[in-house]
């Protein structure tokens, strides 16, 4: 129904359903894909299921809640810790989460912003809490990564082998997003340790077409000899700080893999970076947002605060005034809706409606008739803005005032719909999507002031086609993780 979204907590589908087995047959994993034994784990132990009309969507991305229920389920299973699935207090209205949430706290987890989406590090702090140390036996011998401290806990879960990181380097990532078949993974390797990945050695050699160059450097004025060693392997550096090959190969293959989606989905084609000119557009792209990254890295550590907290730590308290004007400035919507696929149960919802129109029925009915599963994980309602839903949802809604409903089904693509039209302020996004928009902006300030300097003669010599091709080999052999 969706047509694209605007941040990973605004999607239709639910990820997870209930710990039963599931049919581990979907019609977007084939058999050749390097992600189908990991769905098929996950699966069959009931641990993930698929995201409706036979799909898995294993490029789709995953909420902390969604993370926190699958961490539930795993520590059910390797633990015996059983999920105690309780009851609401009478008038009382709890997120599907909130059972998962609950059973996480005996492990010591806080699960904080459940709807977000999930960070690498994220849903790997929720696996090291419920994976017992006896289940992380070492099959590599991993001492080091690019971005990595020493002591990490993540260093067990790459030596046990459910890790390899996001490129040959090791590297982490731990802003980074999830997709669902990157979860799969690593829910599978810990729970089959056969399919972990031993003999796995990090690269310390650079990318395809790319020489590396170990010298001593000499100090510039006013830099002492450990600073001049920091910047020597540097293909550009940003206020002074190193931005390494590494990182600027990562975000290349995001930027690729992110035009090559794009191209795949939407016109059939696929990305051809044998064009110079196009493969000169990706490294652009590619340099703004390392540099962004090295930005965001230095305030993080200057406010001490973690980089995923940086929005929120730079805007910390919005006014009601302030956020309201987001709204109107960015035109945006908020919605709850009852999906049904047929007129008779859309007259059944009105008719429950009319009895009772507040929201406790309205909530009532949805878990009855509702069939959109979207609709639990996100409790206060969609928000959105124009073109980011199907134009019937979005002019239906419209059409309606701020605590009204739909007086008649509203039809769509998807089946028919009452709709109850929300105020955007009050919905659980809109802060974030608030201090999201003030972070952007901070960023591009800090772009335009930064000293950025490059190093011409390395960044001549990156193969971008190389490197984006070794990255899509990794991808098809399963070894992003």
């Amino acid at each position: 129904m969706k047509k694209k979204l605007i941040c990973g907590t605004l999607c239709f589908v639910l990820c997870l359903g209930s710990a039963q087995a599931a049919e581990p047959t979907f019609v977007d994993v084939k058999e050749g894909d390097w992600f189908a034994p990991y769905v098929t784990i996950c699966a069959e132990t009931g641990l993930m299921k698929g995201t409706g009309d036979g799909k898995f969507t294993p490029q789709g991305t995953i909420t902390v809640a969604e993370c926190a229920a699958i961490a539930a389920r795993l520590g059910e299973n390797m633990n015996g810790t059983p999920i105690v699935y309780g009851t609401a207090a009478p008038g009382e209205s709890l997120p599907w989460y909130h059972w998962y949430v609950e059973n996480l706290k005996g492990y010591g987890v806080t699960v904080d912003k459940p709807q977000d989406p999930a960070t690498r590090r994220e849903f790997f702090d929720l696996l090291s809490a419920v994976t017992p140390k006896e289940q992380l036996t070492p099959v590599n011998s991993i001492d080091a990564l690019p971005d990595v401290d020493a002591g990490d806990p993540v260093l067990d879960f790459y030596n046990a082998g459910i890790l390899t990181g996001v490129d040959q380097y090791g590297t982490f990532h731990a802003a980074g997003m999830l997709t669902r078949a990157e979860v799969a993974a690593m829910v599978a390797r810990i729970t089959d340790p056969t399919l972990r990945k031993a003999g796995f050695v990090p690269s310390s050699v650079g990318r395809p077409g790319i020489e590396d160059q170990p010298t001593v450097p000499t100090p510039a004025p006013g830099q002492t000899p450990s600073d001049a060693a920091s910047t020597a392997g540097a293909v550009m550096t940003v206020n002074g700080k190193p931005l390494s090959l590494a990182t600027l190969a990562y975000w290349i293959n995001m930027m690729a893999y992110q035009t090559d989606l794009t191209l795949a989905t939407y016109y059939n084609s696929r990305l051809d970076l044998t064009n110079a000119a196009l493969a000169q557009s990706i490294v652009e792209q590619a340099k703004v947002q390392a540099t962004a990254q090295v930005l965001m890295e230095d305030k993080a550590a200057q406010l001490g605060c973690k980089v995923d907290a940086l929005a929120a730590t730079l805007t910390p308290s919005p006014s009601r005034e302030d956020l309201s004007g987001f709204v109107q400035l960015n035109d945006l919507l908020c919605a709850k809706h009852i999906l049904v696929a047929d007129l008779q149960s859309a007259q059944a919802v009105l008719d429950g409606l009319k009895a009772a129109p507040t929201m406790e029925q309205f909530d009532a009915l949805l878990y009855v008739f509702g069939t959109d599963p979207g609709m639990t994980s996100n409790p206060g309602g969609y928000l959105f803005t124009a073109g980011e839903m199907v134009q019937e949802f979005e002019d239906g809604t419209r059409a309606l005032d701020i605590g009204a409903y739909s007086a008649e089904p509203v039809q769509s693509t998807y089946g028919y719909h009452i709709i109850w039209r929300l105020d955007p302020t009050d919905h659980p996004d809109l802060l974030g999507e608030y201090q999201g928009a003030a972070l952007e902006q901070q960023v591009n300030a800090w772009l335009q002031a930064a000293d950025i300097r490059e190093d011409s003669d390395k960044l001549s010599r990156i193969d971008v086609a190389g490197t984006y091709s070794a990255y899509l080999l990794q991808l098809t052999g399963g070894q992003k993780q």
